[in-house]
């Protein structure tokens, strides 16, 4: 990829956020450039970061009117699918909530209440975690809705149309046994602060719960580091965590915060994250966790640029067939052990036995 095209869009993405206060060109850009990086703006989901950088910039070195246009109205929709979401965000916490569960809104909506503009982050889908255990939650999913697609930590919950709610018996889930336990102590303890975190997102009439930054600084970065051994990561997910962290914490926070992910093991994944945060944000020294590892952290960034926003966009090996895709779950297993070799390990141990067993699952179902 061009270097002086990514270190503008980075540049861009920082002015978007407000970690670059000002941008100069010296000559406008071709339009052929303006629409490269749009296209990388919608490759990594962060169209409306972009653009809010692009309309500080001076007049002259403004892109021209057509990819200026073409910019604006894709804010636009991302606005207008916002406040439809911040709408429809309500209505699944109503509707729990006449179900007797009060809930946390996981990510999404509440997510974007980081943001300089939170109409401007790319919104997704909408995932709900009650105040229950597990258990119930589970046992909650399926007399519900029994016929819905189920994961380790979350059911399909689909009472709206057109708009995909996940119903979540824990946040998420570490491929180790051992951190997994810990994390979910972690979700435990810290579930009743996140059903009491109330805001009122833009448009809405009714207030709804949110992760506490507390929560957010390790649930995000586990997040982060989960899917990049499943489906991947891009430039979105980490956003998020740069202005999560961005918000601002005490010394005893960051020491807990650091304490928490020690215990799971990410300590070494945060120090790549630190660097990303770094070098495509420009995070201000005083916001970082720890001090950034350059390696993992190049790394990192070049599976963030390579697969885009969940790894939609990885053109790397072929998935037409399975031998194909066992190696190219493969080649990234090798690629990003360094980051969290323990995770690695046990994602390598996880995907395998899923796959026997959703093969299994099959054979028993065609007999």
């Amino acid at each position: 990829m061009n270097e002086t095209l990514l270190s503008f869009f980075f540049k861009l993405i920082q002015l978007g956020i407000g970690t670059r206060e000002s941008l100069h060109l010296e000559t406008p850009l071709p339009e052929s450039t303006w629409k490269e990086l749009l296209t990388l703006a919608r490759k990594q989901a962060v169209t409306g970061i972009v653009m809010d950088g692009i309309l500080k910039l001076p007049a002259e070195y403004l892109p021209p009117a057509p990819i200026k246009l073409k910019g604006i109205q894709q804010l636009l929709r991302i606005e207008q699918l916002n406040r439809q979401l911040n709408g429809e965000t309500v209505q699944v916490s109503d509707f729990l909530q006449a179900e007797g569960y009060a809930c946390t809104i996981l990510k999404g909506q509440g997510i974007a209440q980081y943001y300089p503009n939170p109409l401007h982050r790319m919104p997704g889908d909408i995932d709900v975690w009650p105040d229950a255990e597990p258990a119930v939650l589970r046992k909650y999913g399926r007399k519900k809705f029994y016929d819905k697609e189920w994961s380790l930590h979350h059911t399909h919950f689909p009472i709206l149309k057109g708009t995909e709610v996940e119903l979540h018996f824990q946040p998420s889930y570490m491929y180790n046994p051992v951190t997994n336990t810990r994390l979910l102590a972690f979700c435990r303890k810290h579930r009743k602060a996140c059903t009491g975190n109330r805001v009122l997102l833009e448009g809405t009439d009714r207030p709804v719960a949110v992760a506490t930054d507390t929560f957010n600084r390790v649930y995000v970065l586990q997040h982060i580091m989960r899917h990049l051994f499943s489906e991947g990561i891009g430039l979105r997910q980490l956003t998020d965590y740069a202005l999560v962290l961005r918000k601002g914490m005490t010394p005893a926070e960051k020491e807990e915060t650091l304490q928490t992910l020690r215990r799971m093991n990410m300590e070494g994944f945060a120090e790549a994250v630190m660097y990303v945060l770094q070098t495509v944000f420009a995070l201000e020294p005083e916001y970082l966790l720890c001090a950034p590892d350059e390696r993992k952290g190049k790394l990192l960034l070049e599976e963030i640029l390579e697969g885009g926003n969940f790894g939609f966009y990885d053109q790397r090996g072929d998935k037409r067939n399975l031998i194909n895709k066992v190696k190219k779950r493969g080649h990234k297993f090798l690629r990003v052990f360094s980051l969290a070799p323990s995770e690695a390990v046990w994602s390598f141990l996880f995907f395998t036995q899923a796959f026997f067993q959703r093969r299994w699952h099959r054979l028993k179902l065609s007999n």
